[in-house]
């Protein structure tokens, strides 16, 4: 690999400038930043149609994060937002498409500069506008005849977000604004030509309580348009929030001459939120087919509207053993736009705190059949089958030098008998003010009926193949923190990760809407399929009609997966807001179709392979004016 050095030096020189505009707003500019010092990101094996979320660590986009939150989606646990900082700095979305033997390609995105103004006045106006530019990424790659190239992997892209909230009668009610805007250099018939070349989104929603603040009404009203060649809006009429090209999706159409994309959202919501012991609310939103926010926000599904229905009994007065516990109930159901139900289901969910201080927390929760438009990745819509979930975990005095605390949750299909399984204690201790350690191992057992492996083109049609998985995660997250003085500190991360799944019962999507678990697929005899294996990685051959010629084949979706992620940031403030940051990051990961799973073996692993080791030192003096 004529790009890969055993050791590599670079350096960079950036700035940063903090200035008090007024005492309530503060203008913040950073020019090409440098967040090597950042907790590295946890690893997962993802097997949806869905982007992972990362929540941000980066400490410029943290400030403020309050003013420019603007949650989309429903639920607690819901990361749907109209911004989502880590688009800025991303991972460069495009590949060389040349044939090539070596390639080599930045990890993220550079950031040129970025500004933002943000605060809230006395008068309570909430004031927050971010701008940030960053620059073209190029990927180099060395052709089989061992000439070099270079390609163009991410254009130079805008990313604007402005935010304004004005409240009145002292906070009680409130109403504000929203717009975000991303725009790109894109060349239509350049290497990136796949990516829109503008992207806007804004609305305005609002607060209001009532009846002494026991009551409140509130919502939004969000539009959305993308514009950029045939391609780019192609590729977001077959993105998973949508699938436009699904052969049962009479509600819309796939147009590959499209140059652009528009949709609404909104949402209104009602709630009893003080008041003695009982809460309740409820609310609908949609969002049309065409919605799309993930040029700069975090978006999964468009297509879809839902009502949903809660009740809460909260106990605020010491009772019995309990400081204070609570319990809910709620309901919901969502429908697409061409009428089909695509999910329902209720749960039931408690907490408490007892007289010791002691936290718990449990819940079952029912999702009945529905029908998923993303199951198939673009394909028909499938009857998903009723399934089950159930959690709970304790965590002990926060206030004590051990602190110790456990969850749990399991659940399963009612068709199948399939059923997944994981578990996560941890540990801190924390002897005195200058030290705290933490260490949470998790574990867990996913075992599943019908997981997507591939689609595969015969002669007749696409086929949808899917297996049963019986797939092993462990993980193990550790933490160190030690204050030497008020102006030295270290700081560690670790993270371990191991996942297996191996796959076996391969069939293909038979009849998607059958009422029988059973009768939606058909599996493959010993006959007509067969695994083959190739140089470090396997695929299957498939014989439908068993004339001795493979139909076609599709990848052995077994794998193994091993990582561990590290970082050791230690920090020295020799001078009010003056730091010296000495940073040792390690990533080592590695991959193999081998879905077999020995915890001793895979983790005893882990430490052997092949690591990258980035050691930073990044200085940073303030300049008082």
């Amino acid at each position: 690999n004529p790009f890969w050095s055993h050791n590599a030096f670079g350096g960079s020189v950036g700035a940063d400038l903090k200035y008090g505009i007024t005492s309530d707003l503060t203008l913040d500019v950073t020019i090409n930043p440098d967040f090597g010092q950042v907790e590295a990101d946890p690893s997962v094996v993802n097997l949806s149609a869905f982007e992972t979320f990362f929540p941000e660590q980066r400490p410029f986009f943290q400030e403020g994060v309050d003013i420019f939150d603007f949650r989309i989606g429903a639920g607690d646990d819901n990361s749907e937002s109209l911004f989502y900082s880590r688009r800025v700095g991303r991972r460069p979305q495009g590949f060389v498409n040349q044939p090539s033997e070596f390639r080599s390609a930045p990890q993220a995105t550079t950031i040129l500069g970025a500004a933002k103004v943000s605060g809230k006045t006395s008068s309570g106006w909430s004031i927050g506008f971010m701008d940030a530019l960053t620059g073209r990424e190029q990927a180099r790659f060395m052709t089989t005849g061992g000439e070099f190239g270079d390609q163009l992997i991410e254009p130079l892209t805008n990313y604007a977000v402005g935010r304004v909230i004005k409240d009145f009668r002292e906070g009680e009610s409130a109403i504000g604004v929203i717009g975000t805007a991303t725009n790109r250099s894109v060349d239509e018939a350049g290497p990136v030509s796949f990516l829109s070349s503008s992207a806007y989104s804004g609305g305005f929603d609002f607060r209001h309580r009532f009846n002494e603040g026991n009551y409140q009404v509130q919502g939004f009203l969000l539009g959305s348009s993308v514009s950029g060649n045939e391609g780019s809006i192609a590729r977001l009429q077959r993105s998973s929030a949508r699938y436009f090209q699904r052969p049962d999706a009479e509600h819309v159409d796939f147009d590959e001459t499209r140059t652009s994309l528009q949709g609404t959202a909104a949402s209104l919501e009602f709630m009893k939120i003080g008041g003695g012991n009982w809460r309740w609310g409820g609310f609908g939103n949609y969002r049309s087919p065409g919605f799309e926010v993930n040029e700069v926000g975090f978006q999964q599904r468009a297509d879809q509207a839902m009502a949903v229905g809660w009740l809460s009994y909260q106990q605020f007065q010491p009772q019995g053993p309990f400081r204070r516990w609570g319990a809910n109930f709620n309901g919901w159901s969502g429908w697409n736009f061409g009428g089909d139900r695509i999910f329902s289901g209720g749960n039931v969910n408690g907490n408490f705190q007892l007289k010791n201080f002691w936290n718990g927390f449990f819940g079952y929760n029912v999702e009945t059949e529905g029908l998923s438009s993303t199951a198939l990745r673009g394909g028909p819509a499938l009857r998903t089958p009723m399934e089950w979930s159930s959690w709970a975990g304790f965590q002990s005095d926060s206030r004590k030098t051990v602190r110790v605390g456990a969850f749990a949750n399991m659940g399963g299909e009612y068709e199948t008998s399939t059923g997944r399984f994981s578990i996560g204690p941890n540990v801190t201790v924390q002897p005195s003010s200058q030290i705290q350690f933490s260490l949470q191992p998790n574990l867990s057992w996913n075992d599943r009926a019908w997981q997507f492996v591939d689609q595969a083109t015969a002669g007749n049609g696409t086929r949808y193949v899917f297996g049963e998985i019986d797939q092993r995660t462990v993980s193990l997250t550790a933490r160190l923190n030690y204050t030497f003085s008020p102006d030295l500190s270290l700081q560690f991360y670790g993270q371990p990760f191991v996942s297996a799944g191996t796959y076996s019962g391969m069939k293909q999507v038979d009849d998607p809407r059958a009422d029988v678990f059973e009768d939606r697929f058909l599996g493959y005899t010993d006959e007509q399929i067969r695994r083959v294996s190739g140089d470090g990685f396997s695929f299957y051959e498939v014989d439908e009609n068993l004339d001795g010629n493979a139909d076609y084949s599709f990848r052995d979706p077994d794998f193994n997966v091993k990582s561990f992620r590290s970082n050791l940031v230690l920090r020295w403030q020799y001078r009010p807001g003056s730091s010296v940051f000495v940073v040792w990051s390690r990533n080592q990961g590695d991959f193999v179709n081998d879905g077999s799973f020995d915890l001793g073996r895979d983790f005893g692993d882990v430490f052997g392979i092949p690591s990258t080791n980035v050691f930073l030192i990044k200085i940073e003096h303030w300049l008082g004016f």
